[in-house]
């Protein structure tokens, strides 16, 4: 294919997203306390973490430290110097994205707060913030369609148009905001109850969705359809229905994207990197157009790359597809030092 065309959702700006503290993502801070070390204008900084935040945010207390809901609240709440380094931290996170080829920038606040409100407020910071100093269009996610509608209200409408994250069966009025704002929309193969056990229910949960879909006059090409990528630690045929059902959508359904979260695949698997470049190679023979990836960790450019012929990639080909049942070579081959 045309990698230049592979349509890049950047994953990385959700408040989900953690750091271990004391790992090699955290510094200590000259003053005392830690931060969260980051690189921009070729200067090592440090999002610093404040000392009230395991209240604001209660996961710091097992470990973890949420870094894109830092990152907003001392862009929002804290002192000047504070303020400089959330906004900072915000757009080291969105130009290394950028860079390297995101198409969307895809946007999720649900994790900054349990209260809707505070979500709502703190999805129109954000997309104000990122829309105010770069032209790469927005992918508004959320769990909550009033909170997808704050996002896309505030989207510039001076560039390509913005994406919602995402349509399915589950909630089918999205369909509406998406006409509203003339957006792209990622259209998840979800069903009603619950995931799909294979790719003929994948398949099925399309056809329902994109036939109430294509009776509002949607154009196709707005349409990136995710059969959803579940991890194979837990079951694993999960890349083998991922793939069919994607053969199948591009078969079925003519003049739309296939895309995903491709990373989800590897969840509990060494050597991670290697099974998701190697699955989106494998994706992208199926028929996949696009990815729900962090480009900075894996660009297109090396997925194209890769060599086919190697060991680390038949063995990795081998686990995605379901050959290696269980992973026994894989995981073996992994303690040997043979996936490098």
């Amino acid at each position: 294919m045309d990698w230049s065309k592979f349509v890049v959702v950047g994953e990385n700006l959700h408040c989900t997203r953690i750091v271990k503290r004391g790992g090699i993502k955290t510094t200590e801070l000259p003053g005392g306390g830690e931060g969260v070390a980051f690189q921009r204008d070729g200067e090592s900084r440090a999002l610093p973490v404040p000392a009230n935040w395991e209240e604001v945010s209660p996961a710091f207390g097992d470990g973890k430290i949420k870094h894109i809901a830092l990152a907003l609240y001392q862009s929002l709440h804290g002192a000047p110097d504070e303020q400089a380094a959330g906004a900072d931290y915000l757009c080291y996170l969105a130009e290394r994205q950028i860079d390297n080829g995101a198409t969307f920038l895809d946007v999720n606040v649900d994790e900054y707060s349990t209260e809707s409100s505070v979500q709502g407020e703190m999805m129109g910071y954000m997309v104000g913030f990122l829309s105010e100093r770069y032209d790469t269009p927005l992918s508004i996610d959320s769990s909550k369609p009033e909170t997808l509608e704050i996002g896309l209200a505030a989207c510039r409408t001076d560039i390509a148009s913005p994406m919602i994250n995402s349509i399915s069966l589950e909630r089918p009025d999205v369909i509406d905001l998406a006409k509203q704002y003339n957006a792209d929309a990622i259209v998840n193969a979800a069903g009603r109850e619950g995931m799909p056990a294979d790719a003929d229910e994948r398949t099925a949960n399309f056809r329902e969705l994109i036939a109430a879909i294509d009776a509002t006059g949607m154009a196709r090409d707005k349409l990136h359809l995710d059969p959803l990528v579940l991890p194979i630690s837990t079951d694993p045929m999960n890349g083998m229905h991922f793939l069919n059902a994607t053969s199948q959508a591009r078969s079925e359904f003519e003049g739309v994207h296939l895309n995903g979260g491709l990373s989800n695949v590897s969840f509990g698997m060494p050597s991670r990197k290697l099974l998701n470049v190697t699955f989106a190679y494998l994706c992208v023979e199926a028929g996949t157009d696009g990815g729900i990836i962090d480009p900075a960790v894996m660009p297109a450019t090396a997925i194209a790359s890769l060599d086919t012929d190697s060991e680390p990639f038949r063995l990795a080909k081998a686990v995605l597809v379901g050959e290696d049942m269980f992973g026994m070579e894989y995981i073996t081959a992994f303690r040997d030092g043979k996936l490098s």
